[in-house]
């Protein structure tokens, strides 16, 4: 039921984790009757269906411009910055001069992961700009 559920909802993404018991709950009066072992077969399948899922809604991406909350410097290099789309997505685009931290930017994006956007470069638009496309498309 759940992996129907997945594929039918097609999420861009979801937080993950096998089941343990929460005081204050009906299912924390209940016996756990379900072994570590399947609860851990259980949750990488889910986990496995998930990265799947996403990687397909990333790529459908490809090609479309994004506007961009610039957050920082990117984890892995600071010749990249990163940032977030309005749907909260994670893009990673090279660094320029003019871009800092809480501008927003448009990027074309180029390439995917499940849980990635990457853009081959960006231009900074002003905030009243970015708040019109961002309405336009909504």
């Amino acid at each position: 039921m759940t992996l129907e559920v997945m594929r039918k909802v097609r999420y861009d993404g979801a937080y993950m984790f096998k089941y343990s018991p929460r005081e204050n709950t009906k299912a924390y009066k209940m016996e756990d009757d379900v072994t570590e072992e399947e609860k851990a077969r259980r949750l990488s399948k889910i986990i496995d269906l998930q990265q799947k899922i996403s990687y397909k809604v990333n790529q459908e991406v490809i090609g479309n411009e994004e506007i961009v909350l610039v957050e920082g410097n990117s984890r892995k290099s600071n010749e990249f910055l990163a940032g977030r789309t309005d749907t909260n997505k994670v893009v990673i685009f090279p660094k320029t001069e003019n871009v800092r931290k809480g501008d927003y930017v448009k990027v074309k994006i180029s390439r995917a992961t499940s849980a990635t956007l990457f853009a081959d470069d960006s231009s900074k638009i002003e905030i009243s700009k970015a708040e019109k496309q961002i309405h336009q498309t909504a």
